[in-house]
Formats: C-alpha cells, sequence, structure tokens
C-alpha cells in the first residue's frame, strides 16, 4: 500500500516538472504589440488640419463642418431667443401703456360704477 501512494507521488510530481519545463519553453502571450524600436508620439499642436490619407481626410473636413454647423446653430439660437424676448418685452410694454390709458378714461368717466355688493374691490 505504502508502494501504490509512493509510485503515486512520483507520478504526480513528474507530471507538474513536467508541465513546468513546458511552461518554460513556451513564449507568454503578448498583451501589448511588439515595438520595434520605435517611440510613437502624440501629434503636437493640437488636431491635424490636413492628411494624405483621402480618408482622414475627409473625416477632417467632415468635422470641420460639422463643427462650423453647430457654431451657426448656436449663433442663430442665440439672435432667436434674442428676438423672442425683445418681443415679449415690447408686449409688455403695450399691454401696459393700454392698461394705463384705460385707467386713465376710466377716472375721467368717473371710475367704476360702485354696486352695494362691490363695496370698493
Amino acid at each position: 500500500m505504502i508502494e501504490l501512494r509512493l509510485k503515486t507521488a512520483l507520478a504526480v510530481a513528474a507530471t507538474f516538472a513536467a508541465s513546468a519545463a513546458f511552461a518554460q519553453m513556451t513564449p507568454a502571450p503578448q498583451t501589448s504589440p511588439q515595438t520595434t524600436g520605435t517611440v510613437q508620439t502624440a501629434p503636437q499642436g493640437g488636431p491635424a488640419t490636413s492628411s494624405s490619407d483621402p480618408l482622414v481626410q475627409k473625416r477632417i473636413d467632415d468635422k470641420a463642418a460639422s463643427d462650423e454647423y453647430k457654431a451657426r446653430k448656436s449663433d442663430a439660437k442665440a439672435a432667436y431667443k434674442e428676438e423672442k424676448k425683445a418681443a415679449k418685452a415690447n408686449r409688455k410694454a403695450e399691454k401696459k401703456e393700454a392698461r394705463a390709458k384705460r385707467k386713465e378714461a376710466m377716472s375721467e368717466q368717473g371710475g367704476p360704477a360702485q354696486t352695494p355688493n362691490s363695496e370698493g374691490k
């Protein structure tokens, strides 16, 4: 029985040794791309304005057009809001003026007729 346990232990130990030796022979999986001595740096001075690649150039042009559209849209929206605000202020001033004219006309006529139920309301 001891002999059987000894044989099993030796077999397990041999298996572990073989797997460890195999692991040392195989290269580790690469998690990052292999660099060949070149250093890549980010472009300096902001985004590129031109490129030799037509697809990249199209993307740059599309981005510029999109930015221009957004700027025009923002300006138009601000102008619309300003115009809307001015129109509201004009309406308010006209209402105030009309109210003042009506009040003045009523006071010239002697004011609204007092009824016994209104009691100066």
